[in-house]
């Protein structure tokens, strides 16, 4: 059994997803894939052909790996399974991806998606979809042990070609908008620093600590989630916040509106307005979030005055990573050329582009037996 699955951009919605608000990601045509065949005993052998290195492992002694970190992604699927009470045999199987790895296109959970949609598919386990990106980000949270939010199992699975998904973090409810971009004569680039994120993990767990606080004192007020919260609110609970906190709740707040208006933006093929919101959501996450770094603010001061650029941000945790670019298509050679001079020029990291389609959800591809029907 063949399974793949997607990684993802987001469009916009950052650091809103574990604050249960609304996000806009879509799924890219760079794919993790993941070819299991049964075996006869209960051990599970993995080849990961990125890494040209092999895992195997006994279902009943499944531990995280302190060598082999990919590893860890593919056990926790084994163990979350066993955990819900799923009876699995042994696996033979290969992994190969086309996601870059740490470059906030979300390779982790292409990986733990294409691995539980091809183990339930080979092993006859009947799991919803939701219930299957739901058991993946489990297994992230609690085997690999990083506390991501749902929106990248959830988009990986649900994902369609060239269309936008529009999710509400708290209801889980969601609705499709199509992503005319070929029709408009835009593309979407990815900019990876190519600057690790060292500080991604601790500052991630701080920033949901401030944002939670805020919220807190928030729901004093009357709010009952970031989505019910407005500026107005945010501006006379100021005094009791402090000025951390009430910057990181600025963030979110506005950011939810954000992605509401860009639902709007979409709903028109309106890729200016969507433009505009990209560049606001940078400038948020720059200055209220601070999860930007100065490789970063390159993409978006760029992209401010770029001829044919309509909008750049960072996307992901940040500290590092990547941004996106919305651009014209005729502009997107000069821009890429324009930011590899900037960046030398203040001595960054050679940095990698990669241009994005918007592509399909986890996807199976059933092998008959030579001599099957």
């Amino acid at each position: 059994m063949l399974s793949s699955a997607p990684g993802r951009i987001n469009l916009i919605g950052e650091h809103t997803d574990y604050n249960k608000g609304y996000v806009l990601p879509a799924a890219i045509h760079l794919r993790t894939c993941f070819l299991a065949a049964a075996r006869a005993d209960n051990e599970v052998h993995i080849w990961a052909d990125n890494f040209h290195e092999e895992e195997a492992f006994d279902q009943e002694a499944i531990v995280p790996s302190e060598q082999r970190r990919w590893a860890n992604y593919v056990k926790g699927i084994f163990w979350v399974l066993k955990q819900e009470g799923h009876r699995l045999g042994g696996i033979n199987a290969l992994i190969w991806g086309e996601v870059p790895l740490e470059s906030g296109l979300s390779s982790s959970a292409a990986l733990e998606v294409s691995v539980i949609k091809g183990l339930c598919a080979l092993l006859h386990i009947d799991l919803p979809a939701l219930k299957m990106a739901q058991l993946a980000q489990r297994a992230e949270n609690d085997f690999v042990g990083v506390k991501c939010g749902l929106m990248d199992q959830f988009i990986s699975v649900f994902g369609r070609k060239d269309t936008a998904l529009f999710l509400d973090c708290e209801t889980l409810d969601y609705a499709y908008y199509p992503l005319n971009l070929e029709k408009a004569g835009l593309g979407i680039v990815v900019y990876d620093t190519k600057v690790r994120r060292k500080l991604a993990s601790s500052e991630y767990n701080k920033r949901r600590q401030e944002a939670s606080h805020a919220l807190q004192i928030l729901k004093t007020k009357g709010a009952r989630s970031y989505k019910d919260a407005t500026t107005a609110l945010l501006e006379s609970s100021r005094g009791e916040m402090g000025a951390v906190p009430y910057k990181r709740a600025r963030h979110v707040i506005t950011e939810n509106e954000r992605v509401l208006k860009a639902v709007g933006a979409l709903q028109k093929d309106d890729f200016s307005g969507l433009g505009g919101l990209l560049f606001q959501s940078h400038e948020s996450l720059r200055d209220d979030y601070e999860v930007s770094c100065p490789e970063l603010n390159l993409l978006y001061d760029v992209g401010k005055e770029f001829p044919g650029c309509l909008g750049a941000r960072l996307v992901g945790a940040g500290f590092g990573g990547s941004g996106i670019a919305l651009l014209e298509k005729r502009a997107r050679e000069g821009f890429r050329k324009r930011m590899l001079a900037e960046a030398e020029k203040r001595g960054f990291p050679g940095p990698e582009f990669h241009e994005i389609a918007i592509g399909q959800g986890a996807e199976l591809t059933p092998f008959n037996n030579p001599g099957g029907s």
